[in-house]
């Protein structure tokens, strides 16, 4: 297996500190911070008392506090609202001069934790304070053909604020959402929905047959029939891939759609 390590320029890190940070962030997000690890990230979300996700995030801990990996196009608004939800506790609440880095490969004396998104696959995530503490970078590429493959959209522009439900993303709906801990902000909504089983759309991966990355638009069958939306999409070499919300019933691997005028496939 060839090793590859890439930076990925669009995550952020924000520091939880204080005695009060496992409460502060038990009581508000998805899943059940006592049960975090030393070996795996752990996968959250901060909902919207629709149940809505808001902000999709990696929580890791370090010594007594958490870092929060997030994407940086939402890191001074996931800010904003942590601090909004922290009044007359006793943490503090800031970013974290860290680089994130992505590999296929464990690296010992880096700060590192399993991406359990991958399954068996051996993905890791890195957080170090320098750039030139890792050799050998390559693009970026490699991982984000992964997350398409995988089905594991994250943050921003993949997950865009306050548009889906956990229930329509497997890889959250999954990983990111404990109905055991209690409540949280959204919870009855995203519970309501588990009890009666009534999930219409998923969120799924596309290749698309275009040269170049396309403007999201309305899904179609190939009887012109509307059957979702594309959410996500960017040529990854020389392919396009894109992330979209379909509709149940239409969900099939492989199955021909149009959007914007060119074809895309289902990917199982």
């Amino acid at each position: 297996m060839k090793k590859k390590i890439s930076i990925l320029k669009n995550r952020s890190i924000i520091r939880i500190c204080g005695k009060d940070n496992l409460l502060f962030l038990n009581n508000i997000i998805s899943n059940d911070l006592k049960k975090i690890n030393n070996k795996n990230i752990f996968v959250s979300t901060l909902l919207s008392p629709q149940g809505k996700i808001l902000f999709d995030f990696f929580i890791s801990k370090d010594n007594k506090d958490y870092l929060i990996e997030c994407s940086s196009e939402q890191l001074n608004e996931l800010i904003k609202k942590l601090k909004l939800y922290s009044l007359r506790l006793d943490i503090d609440i800031r970013e974290e001069n860290f680089h994130v880095f992505v590999s296929n490969y464990f690296i010992q004396d880096q700060f590192t934790r399993k991406d359990i998104r991958f399954k068996d696959l051996k993905i890791y995530r890195h957080f170090s304070k320098s750039k030139n503490s890792l050799f050998n970078l390559i693009s970026s590429e490699w991982y984000e053909k992964l997350k398409f493959k995988y089905k594991c959209p994250e943050g921003g522009l993949e997950i865009p604020t306050n548009k889906l439900y956990p229930f329509e993303i497997n890889v959250i709906y999954e990983n990111a959402i404990d109905f055991n801990k209690g409540c949280f902000i959204g919870q009855e909504v995203v519970a309501r929905v588990k009890y009666k089983g009534s999930a219409k759309k998923k969120y799924i991966s596309l290749k698309i047959n275009s040269p170049n990355s396309i403007d999201n638009d309305n899904i179609y069958d190939i009887n012109k029939k509307l059957v979702g939306s594309l959410i996500y999409n960017s040529k990854i070499c020389e392919n396009v891939f894109g992330f979209g919300l379909i509709k149940v019933e239409h969900i099939q691997n492989n199955l021909e759609l149009i959007c914007n005028k060119f074809k895309a496939y289902i990917l199982d």
